[in-house]
This record gives structure tokens, C-alpha cells and sequence, in this order.
């Protein structure tokens, strides 16, 4: 009978020799040909696209949370696979921002409006920060990918997620999708000059989908990431505005200027405090700075 190599734990000269040639090839592989093919953004996005084609996602074990990303995605999965996290500072600022205005988030719900496949949602619970989280995102493959990243992370039981649309008033909605980024879908306006693909979607008032569920007392943080819709997201808040504090996708370059004013008049009559997330969370400012705003950047209005 013929002895394998786990037979034994002794090599012979000719194994161990073949063992070191292996190790050098492999190093090699890495030293010459992963920068040309992860490198090289052409490179690097074909295999993904053909990866993401076959119909396999990529699983990320991260710091934040566990993640199952299309690898096709250029900006939630790639800086997911590559960066190892998607707007997670951002997200801490938004809550050291609550505390310190007094508004300790721990205990309550975290609202993810826009919530794609589910990153803040993860974050909400990891970090524990909030106690669950109500999540919305209309696109199905999306939801798809936020349900199994809430159950990979053992968070199903503390996760509602709800496959709508928000707006000012519930009807249908057509959702024209991205086919590079799979967080800029927008309803609306076309979010790329080449994207072909469009799906109904189910739109509806996110005062009326929360009243069954939670009352604003109960409430640490509506988060809004809507691509250009977040006035009609916010004015769907109906009577739960100003008793729940926002972090906002602001944009003021998507809005007509009668939409942006509508917005600033309907938060500065409702909130008193802004700051700016980004790469560092600036100090507070009267509600009054919106109008100064230019551009797009996260804000947490108290």
C-alpha cells in the first residue's frame, strides 16, 4: 500500500523540495500578478462582473459585521471588499452626536430609510448602539441581501424589514436602477446615462408604516439615504417630525430650488441644532446653517 503524504509526518528531501517550490510559485502569483489584476481597475472589475454574473456573492467578515456583497457593486460592496466598511464612521459620528445633545439612542429603535443591503443596520446592532431596527428598501435584490446580512449576523429577530419606497403620499413608484452602483436607484430621475432597467415599486408615507409598529418616543434615529427624494421622505414623517432626530443624505443640488426651500423651511421649523458628518464631526450650528449648505453631505438635525 502506498503512503500518502498525511501519512506521515516526515518529508522525504524530494517532498520537502516540492513543498518550497509551491511556496515560491505562490509567492511569486502574489508579488507579479495581484497587482495587474486587483490592481488594475479594468482588470479587477471584469472578474467581478463575471463573478457576480454566475450568480456568487462575496462574504466579508469585518469589524462592523458580516457582510454578503454582490461583487459586481462599485461603491456599498467595493468599499465593503476592499475598504472593509461602508460610511461606518459617518455613523458613529451620527451617535456621539446624539449623546451628546442628550439624546442617548441605547435602548431604542434605529429607522433605516434607503437601508440598500443593510450596512447601518448592522452597525445599529453590532455596536449597541440601538436595541432594533426598522429597515426599508424597495429594491428586491437589495432586501434580499439586507435579510441574509441581518441573519448572518444573528440579528433577524431585532430586524423588520419592510420592501417599500417612502414618499410624501403611498401609491407605485418607478424605480430606475443603477447598473454600476447598486446604492444610487432612484425614483424620479435616472441615476446613469446608460441604465436600462426599471421596476415598479410599492411607495408609501413613513408616518403611516411606523404608527403599527413604534411611537417616537421609542425612537433614537431615522437615518434617510434616498437619492434625491429625502424632502418627499421627510415631509412623510407627517407628526413624528421634530420628535425624532434625522440623519440626512442632504443634496441640495438634486432639489429644485422650490423643493430645497420647502425642506429647509419644514426642518428649521421643526429642529434647532445641525452638524455635518464626514471626516470629522463638525460642531453644532443653528438649524439656520442649512441654507448655507452646498453640494451633498451627511447631517444629524436635533
Amino acid at each position: 500500500m502506498s503512503q500518502g503524504i498525511g501519512d506521515t509526518d516526515e518529508l522525504t528531501v524530494w517532498q520537502n523540495l516540492r513543498g518550497l517550490g509551491g511556496r515560491f510559485r505562490r509567492r511569486l502569483r502574489r508579488r507579479l500578478l495581484e497587482p495587474v489584476l486587483l490592481g488594475t481597475r479594468s482588470f479587477r472589475e471584469t472578474v467581478l462582473n463575471a463573478v457576480s454574473a454566475r450568480g456568487h456573492l462575496v462574504y466579508c467578515e469585518l469589524p462592523g459585521g458580516k457582510f454578503f456583497v454582490d461583487p459586481s457593486d462599485r461603491v456599498v460592496g467595493s468599499n465593503l471588499m476592499w475598504r472593509g466598511e461602508w460610511q461606518r464612521e459617518e455613523f458613529l459620528q451620527a451617535v456621539r452626536a446624539l449623546e451628546e445633545a442628550g439624546l442617548a439612542p441605547k435602548g431604542k429603535a434605529f429607522i433605516d430609510v434607503g437601508a440598500n443591503i443593510g450596512t447601518h443596520t448592522v452597525y445599529a446592532l453590532t455596536s449597541g448602539a440601538f436595541a432594533r431596527v426598522v429597515a426599508f428598501e424597495p429594491e428586491p435584490r437589495n432586501l434580499r441581501l439586507l435579510c441574509m446580512n441581518a441573519a448572518i449576523n444573528e440579528l433577524s429577530g431585532r430586524v423588520t424589514a419592510i420592501g417599500k419606497a417612502l414618499g410624501k403620499a403611498a401609491g407605485e413608484a418607478i424605480l430606475h436602477l443603477h447598473p454600476r452602483n447598486q446604492a444610487a436607484h432612484a425614483i424620479g430621475r435616472r441615476p446613469s446615462y446608460d441604465g436600462t432597467i426599471s421596476v415598479p415599486v410599492a411607495m408609501a408615507r413613513l408616518d403611516d408604516e411606523l404608527r403599527p409598529l413604534i411611537g417616537p418616543q421609542d425612537i433614537g434615529l431615522v437615518w434617510i439615504d434616498v437619492e434625491g427624494l429625502e424632502p418627499e421622505v421627510i415631509e412623510g414623517l407627517g407628526d413624528y417630525l421634530g420628535q425624532v432626530p434625522l440623519a440626512i443624505e442632504y443634496a441640495p443640488y438634486r432639489y429644485s430650488e422650490q423643493r430645497r426651500r420647502a425642506l429647509d423651511e419644514l426642518l428649521i421649523a421643526n429642529y434647532r441644532t445641525v452638524r455635518r458628518l464626514g471626516e470629522t464631526l463638525t460642531p453644532v450650528e443653528s438649524i439656520d446653517a442649512l441654507r448655507a449648505i452646498d453640494g451633498i453631505v451627511d447631517i444629524v438635525v436635533c
